[in-house]
């Protein structure tokens, strides 16, 4: 059986006006048969006669993805940048809008539900957050006032799991760095909103 651990892997250090934004992808492993992961180059699947437990393992992804917003969240408020997703109020949407859902939800469901757009997360001025894609993968920016390494923030979200560095190909994962930051001008500005 395999035992839940947190994989990570450097994406990209690049130079967005003459700001230096370091990118990072973190997940939980092992994970589902994946076409995309496998296309990557990863290879620590999960398969049903191991004897893992899809519970165990769903219950430890939703304390990481709450350990990713809280840890997150000491760096700085959060801000959607992303288009928000808001509540389905189809009865009602002649009279009254739906509201945005709360951070959690924003980041919940487009790591559930590829068909939904992906999500960016700013914290404060940071750190960026972009997950989507159907995967539960966290493409995490530290941005040019980030005070922690990544190191810190991993070992923060790690707090008891194995850790292990990989490398894959991320373009076969969806990472898009377009979508995956914040307009420039808010990097410029160092403000949100």
């Amino acid at each position: 059986m395999h035992s839940f651990e947190i994989n990570w892997g450097v994406v990209a250090v690049s130079d967005d006006h003459a700001h230096v934004r370091q990118t990072y992808a973190l997940w939980p492993a092992p994970v589902n048969d994946d076409q995309c992961f496998a296309e990557a180059g990863f290879s620590h699947f999960q398969s049903d006669d191991e004897g893992w437990s899809e519970s165990h393992w769903d219950a430890q992804a939703e304390i990481l993805q709450q350990r990713v917003l809280s840890v997150l969240a000491e760096l700085g408020h959060a801000v959607v940048l992303s288009e928000p997703l808001v509540e389905d109020r189809s009865l009602f949407r002649f009279w009254k809008p739906g509201e945005p859902l709360p951070v959690a939800e924003q980041l919940r469901w487009p790591i559930l539900n590829d068909s939904l757009p992906e999500v960016v997360i700013r914290f404060g001025s940071a750190v960026e957050l972009c997950a989507g894609s159907g995967h539960e993968l966290y493409w995490i920016s530290r941005l040019p006032d980030c005070p922690v390494s990544f190191e810190t923030l991993l070992a923060q979200l790690a707090a008891g799991w194995p850790v292990k560095q990989v490398q894959l190909d991320w373009s076969k994962l969806g990472f898009n760095p377009v979508s995956c930051s914040a307009p420039p001008e808010i990097l410029t500005s160092g403000t949100v909103g």
